[in-house]
């Protein structure tokens, strides 16, 4: 009988409080511990768009439903441009964010007007 296999037997008859940790379990354990992230930094890993795997940083997120006919587009000069379809779809968006500018300030003069 091997090693691991007499440490399993021998957690499996220990009660809750008694418990071992495998090494296994301490690895697994130490994986999931992260430094912490300051709030700079977050607001930088969001900007980015790099929030995944760290512990508390997350992007916006919405759901999008999509025609045929965009979803297509959208698939296809993603992979022309070398880009994912969500850094495609930011990329469009900016875009005529910038290029319309001046209608987007003036909503945002209107909207602070309103609250």
């Amino acid at each position: 009988m091997s090693k691991s296999t007499k440490q399993i037997e021998g957690i499996a008859k220990q009660g809750p409080a008694q418990r071992v940790r495998t090494k296994y379990e301490e690895s697994a354990k130490a994986k999931k511990m992260q430094p912490y992230t300051s709030e700079a930094e977050k607001n930088q890993r969001k900007a980015e768009g790099k929030t995944q795997g760290r512990t508390g940083c997350k992007t916006d997120r919405i759901n999008l439903a999509f025609t045929v006919e965009n979803y297509k587009f959208v698939k296809r000069f993603s992979r022309c441009k070398g880009l994912n379809m969500t850094d495609f779809v930011n990329f469009i968006i900016e875009d005529y964010r910038t290029r319309n500018q001046k209608d987007f300030e003036e909503i945002e003069k209107f909207i602070d007007k309103t609250l």
